[in-house]
């Protein structure tokens, strides 16, 4: 490890693993850099032939977000990891690669973008490829009822937007 107390910078080289709270970032080489507000910028460099990795908590759940990438730069005052060659997340069964893929932790949301990097046998364009898994409810339920199982009202027309409704459909039955 070397330490720059004057520039605020940390550098740790072979098999590192970094800590913080409830982030971990794996990596061969990792460049530590503190503004002067006291957030941690950090660059993880992979080996040869290696990536470097980071997880991290979801907020409220019981869940992590994982992520692989050559080099991998985490931003604390965003709380952004970029990831960059050969990039792959994975969250909540969701499995995504690319080339560059941006996550923002507070707002769960990423962005993928492909190219010759990722390209393999199986995908010489470079695509972005992407598992991703279906979302239900907060109670745990289907999002929405089959189509099958829905209710039939029977609805008629009014006749008009002035006509009072002389018919009701007759209650839904659960």
């Amino acid at each position: 490890m070397n330490y720059d107390d004057l520039r605020q910078v940390n550098v740790f080289v072979g098999n590192v693993t970094l800590t913080q709270g409830t982030l971990v970032i794996r990596a061969d080489k990792l460049t530590v850099r503190q503004d002067p507000e006291g957030f941690q910028h950090g660059t993880a460099d992979k080996g040869p032939g290696g990536f470097a990795y980071f997880r991290q908590k979801r907020e409220g759940l019981d869940e992590f977000v994982e992520g692989w990438g050559e080099r991998i730069e985490y931003d604390a005052r965003s709380e952004k990891a970029e990831l960059f060659t050969r990039a792959r997340i994975l969250r909540s069964g969701d499995d995504v690669r690319g080339s560059h893929i941006t996550y923002d932790a507070r707002t769960e949301f990423y962005n993928v973008v492909g190219g010759r990097d990722v390209a393999s046998p199986n995908n010489p364009d470079g695509r972005v490829r992407a598992v991703l898994q279906p979302r239900t409810n907060p109670t745990g339920a289907p999002a929405a009822e089959p189509a099958d199982k829905r209710p039939n009202l029977n609805l008629k027309p009014s006749g008009g937007i002035a006509a009072p409704r002389t018919e009701y459909p007759e209650p839904m039955k659960k």
